[in-house]
């Protein structure tokens, strides 16, 4: 099974390059330019990570983030934060207030693209891990009735 990677971020030039760096891991990658697209996809694809930058117009991540909190989806798929916004308060309240797999900052250059392939590996293998806890908590519910 090929995984999907949700990348949003309104930056065309950042999506192609790593559509292209995706590619090349046997990765399939849909794109949002916004936090509202995103949500939307989430709801018709079946996503295993999610690449989430902070800001965007119309949605920004923050806006995404809180919404995305109160879907069924929350806790299941792993985020990876890529975004400029470095200010210690923002990555602070970010992976204070919600289950972030992981955060970086851009800019995406060779070796953070790596660095966000990698991180996006991780995120599916902890994903898959998450998939198989529930399928087994399911499996010893049965045994118990």
């Amino acid at each position: 099974m090929i995984n999907t990677i949700l990348v949003t971020d309104d930056n065309a030039l950042d999506n192609a390059v790593l559509r292209n760096y995706l590619s090349h891991e046997r990765l399939n990658m849909v794109s949002a330019l916004n936090g509202r697209e995103a949500l939307d996809l989430l709801e018709s694809r079946n996503i295993d990570v999610i690449v989430l930058d902070m800001v965007m117009p119309v949605m920004d991540g923050l806006a995404f983030l809180s919404e995305f909190k109160k879907t069924e989806y929350y806790g299941t798929v792993p985020i990876i934060v890529a975004t400029h916004q470095d200010q210690p308060e923002t990555i602070q309240k970010v992976l204070c207030e919600y289950e972030i797999f992981d955060y970086i900052i851009k800019p995406l250059d060779h070796i953070n693209r790596l660095i966000v392939v990698n991180k996006i590996k991780s995120g599916i293998r902890y994903r898959n891990a998450l998939k198989e806890l529930a399928a087994l908590k399911k499996e010893r519910l049965h045994e118990q009735n």
